[in-house]
Order: structure tokens, then C-alpha cells, then sequence
């Protein structure tokens, strides 16, 4: 039986680290005596021990042989690549193993062979390890040589800059504080520790922080109202990622003998958390009855966002009963928003967009929008003339114009644009009015119409 492992504990620092430390020292010492002890298989609880200098010679087969030939390094020898000589083996037993691998090209792997640190080799088969990595050479060096190192400010501090040299920065911190245990006023550490000196008392960047009412969050100190509002923008995240999850799912299901349960789930969304998903729906939903169904979830909901949504959609979609649902739905909210963003979108580039808008604020009846449709009854467009064969004359047609080049290559021209949209909803708005596209005559009425509304309702101061 093993007996007990006796440690004469130094005062202080020492004690705890010695009885902290699972390394080198104690866990090979343990196996050594755990196998000098008990030789059996079973005591052994699956280690073979290996021969050592002045053992007797041990039968090995001759797959054994071949396989460990040339793999095992010396003693003090690195392992191949030299970075990671030494591993951990964690057993099932609980028991951790620490030493060199002297055979780390084996495959597949069916044992570890690892030399422990005082020169003993022993086989560990592979079904008893649980885990495996590798450690570095400063890391065992240290485990080595830091229990002969005095146990003083001057001592100590040597070590935290032995461990500085080896980017072992967490033992490097431990020997810093022990430092400062030792000496509460040593300066360097204090700072190396990230302590400030404020009002003649030390104080470390946490305590500093907090005391000015910042707090920790994602590794990075912020005010809590920051905190909040990240957190806030977090939770917004989720739920449209929820969303985003639910609708593709349902999406599937439509072509499916889930189908009535899909168009149920639909029918039912009204989370503000749902538009995003419900715009990436319409970019990729080729059939119109279902972006329909998107655009009933998107008036359901209501919020601004969703509002943005219909207007987007009440110009881009390609099916005209798709565009005009949406300005069924705009037409209810009254949104002054929406007025504006149509009249905005009569200065686009694109011709058919500014028929489009047109035909939207015809439906929304705004009257604010009759001056920037009288401007564009007639707009200017870069179109490109396809080009013909050598010589060939070919012609381009426009609403209010036409184009003509040379073949050869494609020509970009600037053409005029009569808008029959723009019109016919200035016409409407206007209660009848018509000066076709007479832009000079529409400006005219129209100043008089406002001259007439300042008079019938003067500005009060």
C-alpha cells in the first residue's frame, strides 16, 4: 500500500503552491511509487512498466519493436517539432499523468509511452486515457525550479520576471501579488499589476473603474447606460434571428401537406421583431400569392419600420397586385412619411420608378405632392442605344421620346420623358385640372392656388 505523501509545507506562499501543484514533481512521484509498489496489472490498473537501466531485459514482440524503433527521443531530448516534448494524460481512474512521449508518431494511436521525470518509462493503452494535450517546456521547467526560489520580495520578483521572459503571464501575475504581500508599497509591481495611485492609496484599474461608475460587460468597461442599450440590441437580435428561422421554415413548408399550417402560422404574425424576416421573404419569394401573404403580416404589424417595408415594396415588387396591396395598406396609415418618401423617389434615375411613385401618390391623394409632380411631368434619363451591325441605323423608344444611333456600339444618350403616371395624378389631385405636359401653365395654377389658400387661411403670429 502507498503510504501517505508526506510534505513539509513552508510557510505562507509556499504551502499553498506545493499543495496546489498537480505537475511534474508530486504526480511522477506518486505514479513511481504507485508502480514500485504494486507491479500487478490490476494494482497497476492498466500500466505496463517499461525496463529501466539495471532491469531485466523485457520480451517485446516483434510489431513492438518495429514500432517504437527510431521514435524514442533520449533523455532531455525534445519530441518531434520540439515546441510540445511533454504531454498531460488524463486517466479514468482520475489520475493525471505527466511526462515525455517517446512515441508521438504512433498511428493509429494504441498507447502512450511516456519517460516520467525521474527517467521511468511506462506504457499507458490508449482506451484508459481520457484526454491528452501537450505542455509546454517553460511550463514543466517551472514546476521544476520555482520551490528554490527564496521566498522574499527579491526572490519572488526574480520569478515574476523569469516568467515574464517565458510569457507565463499567469504565474508571472502570482509571483507579482506575492510580491506585493510581501511589500504592499512595491511600486513596479503595483503597476506591472495594473494598480494607480490615486489620492496617496493604491487602487487597482477595477476598483478605479467602478468608483467612476463603469462597469465590466464583454470584457470592456462601459457606463450601464451603454450596458443597457447593448444588451437592449442583443435581445432585438435573437428574436429577429427566431423569426428569421421561423419564416424560412414556414417557407418550406408551403409546397408541402403543411401547407395550411404554414399560411395559419403567417396569417398570425403581428411581432415587430418579424420584419426583417419578412423583408428577406419578399427578396427571395419568387410566387406572388405568398409575398402577398408577407405583405398582409407587414400592415398587420404596423410599425414604421413595417411602413418603410410596404413603400419599398409598393415600388420594387415586380407583380402589380402585389404593389398595388401595398398602397391598400398605406392608404389606411396616413403617413406623412410615406408621402415623402414617393416624392422623393420622383427624382430617381429610373424612369419607371418615377411612374411608379406616381401612380402612389395618386392613390395616397396628399395634395402636398402636386408641386414636385408638376417638376416631374417631364424628366431626363441616360438610356443606352443597343448597338447593330456596321452602318445599321437602330431606334430606341421612350414614354415622350426617341433615340436613334449608328451601329457599331452601344451609345448612352440623355432623353426627355413625358410621365403619362405623373399626369394622371396631377390630375386627380388637382380636382380635374389638366394642362397636359405644360409644365409653364401647371406653375402658373399652381402659385395662384397658393395664393388663394394664403388668403382664405392668412399666417397668425
Amino acid at each position: 500500500m502507498l503510504a501517505p505523501l508526506v510534505v513539509n509545507k513552508r510557510a505562507g506562499f509556499l504551502a499553498d503552491r506545493v499543495l496546489g501543484s498537480l505537475f511534474v514533481g508530486v504526480i511522477c512521484f506518486w505514479v513511481v511509487g504507485v508502480l514500485t509498489a504494486m507491479l500487478s496489472p490490476a494494482a497497476a490498473q492498466g500500466f505496463t512498466l517499461l525496463e529501466r537501466e539495471g532491469a531485466p531485459q523485457e520480451t517485446k514482440t516483434p510489431a513492438e519493436e518495429t514500432r517504437g524503433e527510431g521514435l524514442d527521443p533520449k533523455p532531455g531530448q525534445e519530441a518531434a517539432g520540439g515546441e510540445f516534448p511533454y504531454y498531460q494524460l488524463k486517466l479514468t481512474t482520475g489520475a493525471t499523468v505527466v511526462g515525455l512521449l517517446l512515441n508521438p508518431a504512433e498511428a493509429p494511436r494504441e498507447t502512450f509511452r511516456v519517460r516520467l521525470e525521474e527517467g521511468l518509462e511506462v506504457l499507458i493503452p490508449r482506451k484508459i486515457v481520457v484526454e491528452h494535450s501537450p505542455i509546454r517546456n517553460e511550463k514543466v521547467e517551472y514546476e521544476r525550479i520555482w520551490p528554490t526560489f527564496p521566498d522574499t520580495v527579491e526572490g519572488q520578483w526574480e520569478l515574476a520576471q523569469w516568467c515574464r521572459d517565458r510569457t507565463l503571464l499567469a504565474e508571472r501575475e502570482r509571483h507579482l501579488r506575492r510580491v506585493l504581500e510581501l511589500d504592499p508599497d512595491h511600486a513596479e509591481a503595483r503597476r506591472l499589476l495594473g494598480y494607480v495611485s490615486r489620492d496617496g492609496q493604491w487602487t487597482s484599474r477595477e476598483e478605479m473603474m467602478r468608483a467612476d461608475g463603469f462597469v465590466l460587460y464583454g470584457g470592456r468597461w462601459m457606463l450601464p447606460q451603454a450596458v443597457r442599450l447593448l444588451e437592449q440590441e442583443r435581445k432585438i437580435k435573437a428574436a429577429q434571428g427566431e423569426w428569421k428561422q421561423k419564416i424560412n421554415r414556414w417557407q418550406g413548408w408551403l409546397d408541402s401537406n403543411r401547407e395550411a399550417l404554414a399560411r395559419e402560422n403567417i396569417r398570425q404574425i403581428n411581432d415587430p421583431f418579424a420584419v426583417d424576416a419578412l423583408v428577406d421573404g419578399l427578396k427571395t419569394e419568387k410566387r406572388d400569392w405568398v409575398r402577398l401573404l408577407f405583405v398582409e403580416a407587414l400592415a398587420r404589424i404596423g410599425t414604421a419600420r413595417a411602413e418603410q417595408a410596404l413603400a419599398y415594396w409598393a415600388l420594387a415588387d415586380p407583380s402589380e397586385e402585389v404593389r398595388l396591396t401595398c398602397l391598400d395598406y398605406l392608404k389606411k396609415r396616413h403617413s406623412p412619411a410615406v408621402v415623402d418618401y414617393f416624392i422623393g423617389k420622383l427624382r430617381s434615375t429610373d424612369n419607371s420608378e418615377v411612374n411608379r411613385a406616381a401612380v402612389a401618390l395618386r392613390e395616397l391623394g396628399d395634395p402636398s405632392a402636386i408641386g414636385p409632380l408638376i417638376e416631374a411631368l417631364v424628366t431626363t434619363h441616360k438610356i443606352k442605344i443597343s448597338s447593330g451591325n456596321p452602318g445599321q441605323i437602330t431606334t430606341s423608344f421612350g414614354t415622350g421620346g426617341v433615340g436613334m444611333s449608328v451601329g457599331g456600339g452601344p451609345v448612352v444618350v440623355t432623353q426627355a420623358f413625358q410621365n403619362r403616371q405623373v399626369l394622371d395624378a396631377l390630375v386627380a389631385l388637382s380636382g380635374g385640372t389638366n394642362f397636359g405636359f405644360d409644365q409653364a401653365r401647371w406653375r402658373a395654377w399652381y402659385a395662384n392656388q397658393r395664393r388663394a389658400e394664403m388668403v382664405l387661411n392668412p399666417r397668425r403670429d
